[in-house]
Formats: C-alpha cells, structure tokens, sequence
C-alpha cells in the first residue's frame, strides 16, 4: 500500500528527548522518568510524532502474529514462533515491555505539552489527540489487563481496568476536538510531518481525532457516538481509500525507517503471511495479490520457509521499500467502520461494504452483516493492526487458526516494572 502523499515539505527530525533505536533489547528507559521540561512546544510535537514510529514494527508484529495474519520466522529469536504464539507471555520480555514502553513515552510528551504555559487551543487539541491514540494502542495490546493512568511511576497504584481505561480515552478525544474547535481554521503554532499533510490545522486535524473517536465508539459497540463522529471526520466515500494520517520515514540522518518493510524476494526473509490469508481470499482480489506474493513461484530458486514446524511461501508486498509510509487511519478504514456501525444498528451495512469492493474491483456483496464485514475489513486492513481487535471485541478468538498442537491466542501481561515485588 501506498499513500500519494504531496512532496515533502517537512522534515521529521528526531529528538533525543523521546526517541530510542537500538536492537530488540530488554533494556528500555522507564517511560515514566523525567524528561526535558524546559523543552519547547515544537520538539515536544516532533518528539510526540518520532516517538510514535519506535518500535511500531514490534507493536504491529505483535498483534499480527497473534491475530494469525502473518508469521514472523526468525530463528535469532524464537520467542516470536514460541511465546508469542503458544504463551505465556514473559512479563519482562520485549514483546511485552517495547511497546508499552514507546506508548508511555508519546504520553508524557503529550503531559508535558498539557502543563505548558504557552500551550494554546491548538496545541492542547493535538497533545490529547495524540495521547487519547497512544492510550489506544496500549489498551489494544493489554485489553482485560488495563493500563496505567498514573503517569507519575508509582507503581503501587492499581492500574486502570479496560473500561476506566477506555473513559479517559474517550474523555481525552473529546476535550481535544472542543480545543481544536476553539482555535478554529488558523494554522498550529508548530509544524507536523507531511505524515499529516491534509490535516496539519487545527480544523483538519479535527477530523482526524473524530476519526479515531469512531474507531474507539466502534470498539466500544456505541454505534450512534460512531455515525456522528464519522460525519465530523474525513470519511469520504467517493474519496481515495488511501487518504489519510500515515507515520512517514526517510533514510537522512537520525531519521528512522519503516520497520516493517523487507524485501519479498530475498533470500531469507522474516514476515511472512500466514497460509489462511491466501486460502480464504476471493479469486481477483486484489487486496490479496497485492499485499502478498507467493515467493516460490516469483523467483523458482526461493524455497518455502520453515522454521518451528511453521511454514510459508508468501511474502508481504504492502510496502516497497523501507521508506514507504505506515498507516494511522484511512478513508477505507472509516467508510467500513460506518458499515459495522451500521450491522450494530441492526442494519446490513451493505452500500458501506460495496463502495469499498467496487473500488477493488470487485463484485458487489449481496448479503453484507457481520460476516462480510470482517471479511471486508482483514483483507482491506491487513496488517494495520485490526484483525486480531476485531475477532476478540465479536468474541472470535476461537476462530483464529491455530497451527501445531498447544498454540494459543496469548494474552498480554502487565509488564514486570509496573507490578510491585
């Protein structure tokens, strides 16, 4: 997938204040520590935007080996093929830690930016915005689990349950769309990365959060929160699929690159997609045969891969090179939410559903609901972090495959530096 994104006109410079690189490590700063508060408005912005991308590819891998989207087969670590496939998972372990971790570390800056002085309506709505997302992510991974709303390191505070948990985010994005309403169409007082090009006012940012606020209501099965939401945000469905925030990356100095992208066709690759994605997909869709290519039969001399009694011939094709753009929410994205808002009214959300197969040239459903919808939304949205959300938030886990004896949908524990003793 690609976005048509205009010519770059910013850069996204990194700063120290939030970001860390390195190895998949176990050591990971404390994302409750202290950090610059002297720090002006715009490098906490820019922080908040580079520390957003640290180690998303481990938060994506993630929920998408769990979710059965793909394989990670890396024999350096097994952990991946192992824990994260069979559990329990290891509350110390960076699969738990990392993620958490870069979240938590987006969130102070977005606490930082709150306890300014000088921080205006606009800034104010985009520090909620971002910290209401990052929140999002944490309870993604964590669910029944809960996360942390004390941002101050005392771990002897009960952690949030996942409704508690929920509520802020809920609260956060509707406090930031009041701010962002207040400081009308002017332009921010700080600059974003071209990730935000279309959304970079205060005005256009907001249909952004509302975005994201249909996402949550979707989550939450508040189905008339969604539609309005929906009718405040970019959603256009006549639009480009593809229009939308994205996390963007480049190869310049102290810059970061995407994570996730490896070479198809080389001669030992990781990500891998998962054999169900081609066994239930529809003849001619190309959601299928352009995100995945079958290795063997591109290039004869590649063999399938296996590793940990897993195997795979397919390689991910989603992006093309190691600066192409990670999505944060899309057109296609909203256009299928207001569908599944829809089948939660009690509807068929059909129109939704057929405007996205017509636009991949595809026949149109003629039953749409529930089934169709999830469908619709894992070969749309793979690996943008949605299936594994999706089958448990319609209690689906259990039809997930599971491919040797003793796998498992993990759960995700509290890392081991939030739990007291």
């Amino acid at each position: 997938m690609t976005k048509k994104l205009n010519t770059m006109k910013k850069i996204l410079p990194l700063v120290a204040i939030v970001l860390w690189v390195g190895c998949e490590s176990l050591d990971f700063a404390d994302p409750n520590s202290p950090v610059v508060e002297s720090a002006s408005i715009q490098s906490l912005v820019t922080g908040a935007e580079a520390g957003m991308r640290v180690d998303l590819a481990i938060f994506l891998r993630v929920l998408s080996v769990v979710g059965r989207e793909v394989y990670y087969l890396e024999p350096a670590d097994p952990r991946y093929t192992g824990e994260l496939m069979v559990g329990p998972m290891d509350g110390g372990g960076f699969l738990t830690t990392r993620p958490w971790n870069a979240h938590y570390r987006v969130i102070k800056n977005c606490n930082l930016l709150l306890d300014n002085p000088d921080l205006d309506d606009g800034g104010s709505g985009f520090a909620k915005t971002i910290k209401a997302y990052n929140l999002l992510l944490v309870i993604n991974v964590q669910d029944e689990n809960g996360a942390r709303l004390n941002y101050d390191g005392d771990i002897t505070v009960d952690v949030a349950t996942k409704a508690q948990v929920f509520d802020e985010i809920e609260a956060l994005l509707d406090a930031g769309f009041s701010d962002l309403q207040a400081a009308g169409d002017d332009e921010f007082s700080f600059v974003l990365s071209s990730g935000f090009a279309g959304f970079d006012t205060p005005s256009t940012f907001a249909e952004f959060n509302r975005a994201i606020r249909a996402r949550v209501a979707v989550y939450q099965d508040d189905w008339a929160v969604a539609l309005t939401a929906l009718g405040n945000s970019f959603l256009d469905e006549t639009g480009d699929l593809d229009e939308g925030v994205y996390h963007v990356y480049s190869t310049g100095l102290n810059d970061q690159e995407n994570g996730m992208y490896e070479d198809p066709l080389a001669t030992t690759i990781k990500l891998m997609g998962h054999p169900t994605f081609q066994t239930d997909a529809e003849s001619g869709d190309a959601r299928f045969s352009s995100k995945v290519l079958k290795r063997s039969e591109a290039d004869t001399t590649l063999a399938v891969t296996t590793f940990d009694n897993l195997s795979s011939d397919w390689g991910i094709t989603v992006w093309s090179s190691s600066t192409d753009p990670v999505s944060i929410i899309r057109n296609e994205e909203l256009i299928l939410l207001k569908a599944e808002a829809k089948i939660g009214q009690g509807g068929d959300g059909l129109t939704e559903i057929n405007i996205v197969r017509d636009a991949h040239d595809l026949p149109a459903a003629t039953s749409g609901g529930l089934s169709q919808l999830l469908h619709e939304k894992r070969y749309s949205l793979f690996l943008e972090g949605h299936r594994l959300i999706d089958m448990r938030h319609y209690n689906k886990l259990g039809d997930l495959p599971l491919d040797r004896d003793g796998d498992a949908i993990v759960t995700f524990p509290l890392p081991e530096t939030e739990t007291p003793g």
